[in-house]
C-alpha cells in the first residue's frame, strides 16, 4: 500500500495556491521510534501513526517545518507529512502540507504569508524542507514556523548535517525527530 495520502501538497515556487490538507507535528527526540510501518499510509487504528500524532499534539503550535531529505526517498519527509494530514483529517481536523523542498528566496515572502494566512484562521500546516546544508531557505523558514521536527534517514543523514540544521534552526525551536530507514519507507 502507498504512504502517500490522496490529499495534495502545496508545491510552493510562483502562483501556488494553499490547498486543504493537513499534518502535524512530533515532539522529543524520536516520537515514533524507528518507523517501520509508516509505508502503509496512515490510519487511525496503526499505533506507530496514533503515537506520532499524540505526541505531537503535546504542544501547542500552528506552524511546523518538517525537515529532512533522502536521495534513496527523496519523497519520504513529504510522504511522512502526508500521512499525518490523513491521519489529522481522519480525526476531523483541518491542516495543510506545504511542499518548500525547493523553495527560492524570492518565493519566501509568499510562503510566509500563505502560512500566515493558514495559521490566522486558527488552522495549522506543515511546511517541508530539505536540511540546511541542501537549501538556504530552510533556517529562514523554520525561523518564522512556531515548531520543527527533524527526519533522519538511518544510513543517510550525516550526524553533521543533523546537527547543523538543529543548531542553525535553533535547538528550542524543535519538538522531536522521526527515525526512518529509506529502504523500508517504499
Amino acid at each position: 500500500m502507498n504512504k502517500r495520502p490522496a490529499n495534495e501538497t502545496m508545491q510552493m515556487p510562483p502562483g501556488a495556491q494553499p490547498g486543504q490538507v493537513g499534518a502535524p507535528s512530533s515532539p522529543n527526540p524520536d516520537p515514533a521510534g524507528s518507523v517501520p510501518s509508516m509505508g502503509s499510509g496512515s490510519n487511525t487504528m496503526d499505533p506507530v501513526w496514533q503515537r506520532l500524532w499524540l505526541r505531537c499534539q503535546q504542544h501547542d503550535w500552528q506552524s511546523m517545518a518538517f525537515i529532512g531529505s533522502s536521495k534513496r526517498d527523496p519523497d519520504g519527509v513529504l510522504e511522512i507529512a502526508h500521512g499525518m494530514a490523513r491521519l489529522a483529517s481522519e480525526l476531523g481536523q483541518e491542516l495543510t502540507v506545504f511542499d518548500a523542498r525547493n523553495l527560492g528566496l524570492k518565493d519566501m515572502g509568499r510562503m510566509l504569508a500563505q502560512i500566515q494566512s493558514i495559521t490566522s484562521r486558527g488552522k495549522r500546516c506543515i511546511v517541508v524542507l530539505k536540511l540546511v546544508t541542501e537549501n538556504a531557505t530552510t533556517v529562514p523558514m523554520a525561523q518564522n514556523v512556531d515548531a520543527a521536527l527533524l527526519g533522519i534517514f538511518i544510513g543517510e543523514t550525516s550526524v553533521i548535517a543533523s546537527s547543523r540544521t538543529v543548531d542553525e534552526v535553533g535547538r528550542a525551536k524543535f519538538l522531536g525527530s522521526v527515525v526512518l530507514n529509506a529502504s523500508l519507507t517504499k
